[in-house]
């Protein structure tokens, strides 16, 4: 094989380490996420701990710490492509199990919740009886205890007081025909609302996110429903605040998205050590900008993001391809790589080799090389030219295929995308312009001024 030749060159070593920092990144956001989710899981279940059987408490902490056990059990890196595969598995297993855990809290904490609203209303029905009934004193001590035995007490004594008022003569006449009737027990008022349901659980999972500064007004509101005595006013007032926690649960989603999306560019940011300043200042200034702007900020940072992969593998690459060739007797000077990244291409000789030249080319991110031989181009080659093309052609061959392993013992995957055999095709015949030549040396040798470098990746 000879030239043109086409190579594809990636720095694995580098990759990879991008990769893991990447990933660690992620799990560590991930992880802080899960505290703060933790955080307000405890406080939930220790509301529950004092409601709810303890079976159930013990089932929601035992997810808790299985949660916690999944952080602490990463797979190692000794295989990157396992790695990678483990770990977004994990991190979406992760995802899923907090979500189940929140929704099995949920419901406990709602479901518990609903119960002692349903106690309070019936413990308000009941109490306005004892006062219509002239109970007053029973009404006080049903309102300071405030318990499911308090209320079944304020229930006989209301049972009670009814059948007190019966008329005697018939209830004897009564008697008399058809025996003793038991008098029917009065029974508390119904529970609060299926729409008083739904409310306690949105509140709930509000309460869970943990982002919206309502939340405190939204409870007070859902516990002063209990007071409210008309059937159809407090539907209305439920639903409506229903509606309000549920825009508070939407805008509170929407927060979170836009909080991972700036992690994850952070993140994207943090794998290199001296990210723009500006671009860094664009996305601390993020929090209120709509989605349009958040997506422009983004496209700027993985922009800035490839071209500087592309840069630092370009530098490795170019410094390893010409330490080989300077190994293999090409004039390899300082400067060159420098030269090379700043032109997009580089023209190398061997000492006493003035007719022939190899030239190197960034083609899209490629390596592209090929002899050139120097001298008239409208000149028809003589066949002893043909021969030499050839034998030149052949040396090239050698040397690229020692660049090639040279690049894959630094641990740097190299593919020959093109190439044509050798003699295939004529070679390039360039001019004949030492002027040319001279002047790239010169610019080999001269430092480059500051901030001028402008590498293309490879």
């Amino acid at each position: 094989m000879s030239g043109p030749k086409i190579v594809d060159i990636r720095v694995l070593q580098a990759q990879r380490e991008r990769q893991l920092r990447l990933l660690r990144e992620r799990i560590a956001y991930q992880h802080k996420q899960w505290e703060l989710s933790r955080q307000r899981l405890q406080v939930a279940i220790n509301e529950l701990a004092d409601q709810a059987d303890g079976q159930t408490v013990k089932t929601i902490e035992a997810a808790v710490q299985q949660i916690e056990q999944r952080f602490q059990s990463w797979p190692d890196d000794t295989d990157l492509e396992q790695l990678l595969q483990l770990s977004e598995a994990q991190l979406r297993f992760i995802e899923q199990e907090t979500q189940e855990l929140k929704e099995q809290l949920t419901r406990q904490l709602a479901d518990s919740r609903q119960g002692q609203r349903s106690l309070q209303l019936a413990i308000a029905d009941a109490a306005s009886r004892l006062e219509r009934a002239g109970l007053g004193a029973e009404r006080d001590e049903l309102l300071a205890q405030a318990t499911s035995v308090a209320l079944e007490a304020a229930l006989d004594r209301l049972t009670a007081a009814a059948v007190e008022e019966r008329d005697g003569a018939l209830a004897a006449a009564t008697t008399e025909l058809v025996g003793s009737i038991k008098p029917e027990k009065i029974d508390a008022g119904p529970i609060i609302d299926t729409a008083g349901e739904r409310v306690g659980r949105l509140l709930v999972q509000l309460e869970l996110l943990g982002e919206s500064s309502q939340i405190a007004g939204f409870a007070q509101r859902l516990e002063d429903l209990v007071l409210v005595v008309d059937g159809s006013q407090r539907r209305l007032l439920t639903d409506s605040l229903a509606l309000e926690i549920d825009a508070a649960l939407s805008a509170d989603r929407v927060e979170q998205i836009r909080q991972a999306s700036l992690s994850e560019l952070e993140a994207e940011l943090a794998i290199y050590p001296a990210a723009p300043p500006a671009l860094i200042e664009q996305l601390h200034n993020l929090k209120a900008q709509p989605k349009a702007v958040i997506t422009e900020v983004g496209a700027a940072v993985r922009n800035w993001c490839d071209a500087e992969a592309q840069r630092q593998d370009g530098e490795q690459i170019r410094s390893l391809v010409l330490g080989s060739l300077r190994e293999l007797g090409y004039d390899v000077r300082e400067g060159m790589a420098t030269a090379w990244a700043e032109g997009g291409q580089l023209m190398l000789q061997k000492p006493g080799s003035r007719d022939y030249g190899v030239e190197l080319q960034d083609v899209s991110g490629r390596v592209r090389t090929q002899v050139v031989r120097f001298g008239d181009p409208a000149a028809d080659p003589t066949e002893q030219q043909k021969q030499r093309d050839v034998e030149v052609e052949q040396q090239w061959c050698t040397a690229h295929s020692a660049v090639l392993k040279n690049l894959q013992d630094a641990g740097l995957e190299a593919k020959i995308l093109a190439s044509r055999a050798i003699g295939e095709l004529p070679l390039e015949v360039r001019a004949v312009d030492s002027a040319m030549i001279a002047e790239q040396r010169n610019a080999a040798t001269t430092p480059a001024a500051p901030n001028q470098r402008q590498t293309k990746g490879s």
